[in-house]
């Protein structure tokens, strides 16, 4: 007996491990799960990366090509608006009503206060300086140092633009704006405004130029205005050679591959070349590369990692979230759970909120049928009075069915106003509007009705019993009143005096008024269900000019405040 105990315990301890083995394989744990989403989303992320690498690479060179070509535009254009504004000052100085009076004092004088970093010279058609504002005035008349565009400014009457030149000390390099002075048709100075060629190079910063990078500016003869290299100290001026300077010069690296763009100035003429060495752009691309191989290595590793670990945190809160949602499904309290994971937490939160909201909702639900059944009640012993009284006052069963229906209509329009407050209270205002509609006191109704009065919130029961007054003495003034005729008008205005409600119908404009013989169901209902309904008072005026009703009742017995 023991052995055949032995034999069937060890034969079900194996069939445990083969169904163990049987559903890990067909239902593995979430970790493993998770490892292979991991390595699902990561693997193609990492050979995109590489393929982004390898295309970078392509593209750099690429990129940095169009990048100096725009670079060298940049520059050319930033060197022509500098001139451009030495041509513009250079204008206005030549048209100086100084150059008109032959006063040289006084137009030396403004012209020296003018140039702030450049100095002018006024050369007469002998190609004689007899002005200079480095020199006082007046001055010993002298030949000038560079003529080609001076002479060429005094020929074609057109301002001209210097190549660059040694100035008076040889070591500085000038150019010049030649700006030819025309009276009476006749050129009679050319005004030339002179600038070192180097001071061009303050137009550059470390935006325009990025780092490692040089320009180089010559004239149309080749000779440099300027040479720029750029590095993390800023914007340094090269003295490089003065015929054909090249960027690799500049970048003392004559020996490396370039990169390089040139944008020739249609002002100037001037051609700006700029470069940088592609070891630049191969060491950004290398860079690159190896960010992005080590970040995956690492990626890879931190997913894996975080796939287990998740894997073993994240399954107990799952568990206990899915034994919440049974409970909830059974009708029971399901209370939150605690979690470290804040979107496992909001559903058991959502969870424990419906839970409570469904119980809540099902106490609602009888505490609401208990309240339907009560209003039914009410509606019914309304209706039921009502009917007995229109079976008083009607003599055929016609008349009954018109009274009952129009008495009910009223109620109907009542309650669907109501219904859209839940069933709590109503505007008096609304329910004007909505009662006395059919005979035309909607929004931007006829000009028959003149309605107002403070804001006055009705409880049901005022609403509805208030409701079937207005819509008997509208019926009314409709058939024998105001509104029979269409210069008829109906005022409805009503006040709230300290803990007094009061409302007035007033009719004028209409046929003269009688006092009726008989008091039908209409009349019943304004006066005497009205005043016993709110517990107040109702005046019934038949005057000869129109109807005047009004009800003055406790406040509390018709507001809800």
């Amino acid at each position: 007996m023991t052995l055949q105990a032995e034999m069937t315990n060890g034969a079900q301890t194996r069939a445990n491990r083969s169904s163990r083995r049987f559903r890990w394989f067909h239902r593995p744990p979430l970790r493993v799960y998770l490892a292979f989403f991991a390595l699902l989303v990561l693997v193609p992320a990492l050979l995109f990366s590489a393929y982004l690498i390898v295309q970078f690479s392509r593209q750099q060179e690429q990129l940095a090509a169009g990048q100096v070509a725009d670079t060298a535009v940049i520059v050319s254009n930033a060197i022509d608006r500098e001139i451009y504004g030495m041509l513009t000052a250079a204008n206005v100085l030549a048209s100086s009503p100084f150059l008109d009076e032959e006063d040289l004092s006084r137009f030396h004088e403004r012209t020296r206060a003018a140039l702030a970093n450049a100095d002018a010279v006024l050369v007469n058609p002998q190609m004689q300086v007899v002005l200079n504002t480095r020199q006082p005035f007046p001055m010993e008349p002298a030949p000038v140092a560079y003529a080609d565009a001076i002479e060429k400014a005094f020929q074609t009457r057109t301002p001209q633009i210097s190549d660059v030149y040694y100035g008076p000390n040889a070591d500085d390099m000038l150019f010049h704006v030649a700006v030819p002075v025309i009276r009476r048709d006749e050129v009679v100075y050319v005004l030339v405004v002179n600038r070192p060629a180097e001071s061009l190079g303050s137009l550059l910063t470390n935006r325009t130029l990025p780092e490692a990078w040089a320009a180089v500016v010559k004239d149309n003869k080749g000779r440099r205005v300027f040479a720029a290299l750029s590095s993390s100290n800023g914007i340094g001026i090269k003295e490089v050679a003065q015929e054909n300077p090249s960027v690799a010069e500049t970048l003392r690296d004559e020996h490396r591959s370039m990169i390089e763009a040139s944008q020739t100035s249609f002002l100037t003429g001037w051609t700006t070349t700029v470069g940088v060495p592609r070891r630049v752009i191969e060491e950004s691309a290398s860079r690159s590369w190896m960010m992005l191989v080590g970040a995956g290595t690492i990626l890879a590793v931190f997913c894996l990692s975080l796939a287990v670990l998740f894997g073993r945190t994240v399954a107990t809160p799952i568990l206990r979230l899915s034994h919440q949602a049974a409970a909830l499904g059974r009708g029971e309290p399901a209370m939150p759970i605690r979690t470290r994971f804040d979107e496992i937490g909001t559903v058991s939160r959502a969870l424990a909120r419906a839970s409570r909201e469904r119980r809540e909702a099902e106490e609602q639900n009888r505490l609401l049928m208990r309240e339907m059944t009560h209003r039914a009640k009410n509606q019914y012993a309304l209706i039921a009075a009502i009917a007995r009284r229109a079976a008083r006052e009607s003599n055929d069963a016609s008349a009954l069915l018109e009274t009952l229906s129009q008495a009910l209509s009223s109620l109907a329009r009542s309650a669907d106003l109501l219904a859209g407050k839940g069933w709590e209270s109503a505007p008096l205002a609304d329910l004007i509007a909505t009662q006395l509609a059919a005979f035309g006191a909607g929004d931007g109704g006829s000009e028959q009705f003149i309605i107002g009065g403070p804001k006055v919130w009705l409880n049901p029961s005022a609403a509805q019993t208030i409701g079937l007054a207005l819509h008997e003495l509208a019926t009314n003034a409709a058939k024998y009143g105001a509104l029979s005729v269409a210069e008829g008008r109906v005022e409805i205005a009503w006040t709230v005096a300290g803990e007094e409600f009061a409302i007035t119908w007033r009719e004028t404009g209409g046929p003269p008024v009688a006092v009726p013989r008989h008091q039908g169901f209409g009349s019943l209902v304004v006066k005497k269900m009205t005043a016993r309904g709110l517990g107040g008072d109702v005046l019934m005026d038949f005057a000869p000019s129109g109807v005047v009703w009004r009800l003055t009742a406790p406040l509390e017995s018709v507001s809800m405040s």
